[in-house]
């Protein structure tokens, strides 16, 4: 399955090896991140795809990671780690730049935001999402291989509040979404000549699964619901996306790398932005190769999975002075066998110093090793 990582440019001393690691991209013009996003075109354009390249750019940023280089010292002296242990963050992440080699991800997918709108409660406007759409592709002329344009699609009902049971839509709330899909659909299809993907969600009947790929080249989107239990998703992805291919239509899974999703919805292409997400709770996700058991879906034994591993230094071993109880995914209370392996897959990236002290340095670990597990690449930590 291609793996696009989901979520915006951070646009920082990171991204260019972001950029190397990633081989697509999925891009939301909401408006919350779409300077974001045009800034980190502008820069692609600019040439800016090494570190190098980077630094001649923004000399300042010498300075800058010379003190954070500082800090980090600091930080590891007080936390009782051998400060000398610290790899500078210019080194580390030349290093990996010349491994990786100067490239970006070519196959772009953009997103209109409805998903990030409705989730507040409001909805996206179609000629919101028109204009976004010729910003990006006048901005990024000639500069990717694959540009696809998700529908703005209505999603059905209205998101289940914070303890709230989530609410099944209603038949005439499916019908009015529907409606109002197409709609955009046909709207954006007028517009635009690259490839427009609909969308079918979980929870819409499996004659509208039919009309979707007659609308589309190809190539849609199935939305499972999150607010379902995870097996739940994976068996309607599983059923539908088989479907699909049986008349000739790819599928692209919207929030869809979990590793049973993964391994058994045989989905063209998918995203989420768990590589993103896991850092900020102090976790990197890690590639195995070990036998599983098979579920009761079939899934093989030794298909590779990626598990979180808890690294961060100042979120569990530390508070201050306090010595606090591990996480139980902490590295530490893995065997040590197991241990090994997380640091040796997280080094392949980065110092593992920087995995257990920078969110950014964990991103980066997880992007590469979900895309690893959902393409079934080594890539670098062969």
């Amino acid at each position: 399955m291609l793996h696009y990582a989901s979520g915006t440019p951070a646009n920082d001393e990171f991204q260019v090896v972001e950029n190397q690691l990633a081989r697509q991209r999925l891009l939301s013009v909401h408006p919350a991140y779409f300077k974001s996003v045009l800034r980190w075109v502008d820069d692609i354009r600019a040439g800016i795809v090494s570190f190098d390249a980077q630094l001649d750019r923004t000399p300042s940023l010498k300075d800058k990671l010379a003190r954070a280089d500082n800090r980090r010292r600091a930080e590891l002296a007080e936390l009782g780690h051998d400060p000398q242990s610290w790899i500078p963050y210019e080194d580390a992440l030349r290093d990996l730049n010349s491994r990786l080699g100067s490239r970006y991800p070519k196959r772009i997918m953009l997103d209109s935001g409805a998903f990030t709108d409705w989730g507040k409660g409001y909805s996206s406007a179609i000629e919101d999402v028109v204009r976004s759409y010729h910003s990006f592709l006048d901005r990024s002329q000639g500069l990717f291989e694959e540009i696809y344009l998700i529908n703005l699609d209505v999603i059905p009902g209205e998101k289940a509040k914070k303890g709230e049971e989530p609410r099944q839509p209603t038949r005439a709330e499916v019908t009015a979404a529907i409606k109002k899909s197409d709609e955009n659909f046909t709207i954006l299809k007028s517009e635009f000549d690259v490839p427009i993907l609909p969308v079918f969600h979980q929870g819409e009947p499996l004659n509208r699964l039919h009309e979707v790929m007659d609308m589309a080249s190809g190539y849609i989107g199935l939305s499972p619901n999150n607010d379902l239990d995870e097996p739940v998703r994976e068996e309607w992805a599983l059923f539908h996306n088989t479907t699909a291919k049986a008349f000739g239509a790819r599928c692209h899974g919207l929030a869809t790398t979990g590793n049973r999703m993964m391994q058994i919805a045989g989905l063209y292409s998918g995203d989420s932005t768990s590589w993103k997400t896991h850092s900020g709770n102090g976790d990197i996700d890690v590639r195995w190769d070990e036998p599983r058991v098979a579920d009761q879906l079939g899934a093989p034994p030794l298909t590779p999975y990626y598990r979180k591993a808890h690294v961060a230094i100042e979120r569990n071993e530390h508070d201050g002075r306090r010595a606090l109880p591990n996480n139980k995914n902490h590295i530490t209370e893995l065997a040590e066998r197991e241990q090994h392996h997380v640091r040796r897959r997280a080094e392949h990236y980065l110092p593992f110093p920087m995995v257990q002290l920078d969110r950014r340095a964990r991103n980066i670990v997880s992007l590469g090793e979900i895309q690893s597990v959902a393409e079934d690449d080594h890539a670098l930590a062969a």
